[in-house]
Formats: C-alpha cells, sequence, structure tokens
C-alpha cells in the first residue's frame, strides 16, 4: 500500500471517529436538554404545589377565624357551642397538618375543597341563625322595653290615683271635722243657782258650765264619739286632774295634750246640745279663762269667760 492511500484511510477514520464524536456529543446535547426540561417542570411543579397550600392554609385560617367570630357571637346569645368546638378542632387540625405537607396531590385537594365549602355552608347557616336571633332578641327587648314604660305609665297612673286618694281622704277628714257653736259659759253657786254674766266673782263659783251646740254635718259619721274639754286657766296652763276625770289625748297631728274633762256622745247629725259641768272645789283666780272642745284630734270650738 502506497503512502498515500496510507494517508486516505487515515484521514477516513478520522472523518468517521469524527462524526461518532459529534453524534454522541448532539445526543448528549439533546439528553441535557431534555433533563432541563423535565427539572424545570418539576421546580414549576413544587412552585405550584406550594401557592396551593399557601392558599388553601389562607382559607382555612379565614375560616376559623369566622368560626372564633361565631363562637363569641353565639355565646353573648347564651347558646351552647358543643358541636361548633368540634368543628372549630377539625378545622384547626386541618390547617395544622395542611402547613407540613410538601406536596398536595389531587385527591387531597379534592378533600380539602369539599372540607371548605362544607364549612362555608356551615358558616352561612350560623350567620343566619344568629341574625334571626338577634331579631328576635331586639324585638323582644324593644316589648320589655314598652312594657317597662307601659308599667311606669300605670305606676304614674296609679300614684296619681292614690294621690287623688289621699288628697281626697283628706278634704273628707277635713270636711267630716264636727264644729261646736253657740258657746254659752256660766257658773253654779253652792246652791245650785245658776248665773250668767261678763264676768263672775271668785267667791261666787262652785262648779262652771259649759254649753254648746254641734253643727249639722253630713260629711261626719254618725257614731260615737268622744269629746274633751279643756279648762286653761290664767297664765296659760291646762287643768286637769286624774282622779277629777282628767287625762290626756293625742291630736290629729301627734300632739298630746291635756285635759279636763272627757264625755262621750252618739253623733246623729241633729244639732245635739252639749254640756260639760266642772267639779266642785276648784279655786278661781282672778283672769280670763278658756274652755277649748276637741274631738277626732281636731279643736272644734272655744269660749272664755272671766274671773274678778
Amino acid at each position: 500500500m502506497s503512502e498515500n492511500q496510507k494517508s486516505s484511510n487515515l484521514t477516513k477514520i478520522l472523518i468517521g471517529v469524527a462524526v461518532v464524536q459529534l453524534g454522541i456529543i448532539i445526543f448528549l446535547a439533546m439528553k441535557l436538554s431534555s433533563s432541563n426540561n423535565e427539572v424545570e417542570k418539576l421546580s414549576g411543579t413544587v412552585a405550584i404545589n406550594e401557592d396551593v397550600i399557601s392558599q388553601k392554609t389562607k382559607e382555612l385560617e379565614s375560616l376559623s377565624n369566622d368560626f372564633e367570630r361565631i363562637k363569641k357571637e353565639r355565646e353573648q346569645l347564651g347558646l351552647v357551642n358543643d358541636d361548633l368546638e368540634k368543628q372549630l378542632t377539625t378545622l384547626n387540625s386541618a390547617i395544622a397538618d395542611l402547613k407540613k405537607s410538601k406536596n398536595l396531590d389531587s385527591s387531597k385537594r379534592k378533600e380539602l375543597e369539599q372540607l371548605v365549602a362544607s364549612l362555608r355552608a356551615e358558616i352561612s347557616k350560623q350567620d343566619q341563625e344568629i341574625a334571626s336571633l338577634k331579631a328576635a332578641n331586639d324585638s323582644l327587648t324593644t316589648d320589655v322595653s314598652n312594657l317597662t314604660k307601659e308599667k311606669s305609665k300605670l305606676g304614674d297612673s296609679l300614684n296619681n290615683v292614690a294621690m287623688k286618694k289621699s288628697d281626697l281622704e283628706g278634704k273628707l277628714k277635713f270636711a267630716s271635722i264636727l264644729k261646736a257653736e253657740q258657746f254659752k259659759i256660766t257658773v253654779l253657786k253652792e246652791n245650785g243657782k245658776e248665773i250668767e254674766d261678763d264676768d263672775y266673782k271668785a267667791s261666787k263659783i262652785n262648779r262652771v258650765k259649759i254649753t254648746f251646740r254641734l253643727v249639722d254635718n253630713k260629711a261626719a259619721k254618725q257614731e260615737s264619739k268622744d269629746f274633751f274639754m279643756r279648762l286653761i286657766v290664767p297664765g296659760g296652763d291646762s287643768f286637769s286632774d286624774v282622779n277629777n276625770g282628767g287625762g290626756t289625748t293625742t291630736l290629729s297631728d301627734g300632739t298630746q295634750i291635756n285635759y279636763t274633762m272627757k264625755q262621750t256622745l252618739t253623733f246623729d247629725n241633729s244639732g245635739q246640745n252639749m254640756v260639760f259641768i266642772t267639779f266642785a272645789g276648784m279655786k278661781y283666780v282672778e283672769g280670763e279663762y278658756k274652755t277649748e272642745i276637741f274631738c277626732d284630734g281636731f279643736k272644734i270650738g272655744s269660749g272664755t269667760f272671766k274671773v274678778r
């Protein structure tokens, strides 16, 4: 074989090797490109999974906040939260599991979507129930408020009635007070002779006779009544001797007074006359004497006489 032939064969061999190497390089380049595409696809899948997990986590956390709100609102309405507590526990457990997940397959994703839909339906149901209860509660509050106002008005009316009744009773009581008039004061000498004058000598007075008439009063009860006579001596003291019919009585304002004599009479509204005669043995000094008559706690009349 000539040198030229050897050279030509070598060249062909080198060219063949080069072609094979080039083919290998092209194959490897295509393989590398395919691998890069697969890596990019895997990276994209991982990124999508992370986004979905983050989104679903936020969605479940939002639902958890809604459940917490509903729980508080129900507590304010006095409702029991046992079932709600169970759902909230399940939801929080799902959130915790989701945060630990690195991958979210289609089955798990579908399960989460069903859970979210179920929880949203429950939240909507709870919100409607709470709204209904609040409306009923507001209506009840309004009714109670109206009843309170009516009760207050009724109380005011009853108070007014009571005040009018009390006022009427006061007026009737005042109207029923008896009145004594036509006072006549005379003295009886020791021999029983009656003397009538403007003033009397002390030496001639054995007893004092007080006569008066009860004025007609249709408002007064016709019943047995006690009448008290008080003899006030010069100087302002009231003469009262328990051994001779004296004592104390209480007036309508609570004041206690001493009286000289007491007499009981059945009042019949016929213009009755009454007579009080003091006991013998009293010493009369010079000055003006006053007699007062009381009945039912009120002073109903008075008269005076003088001693010289």
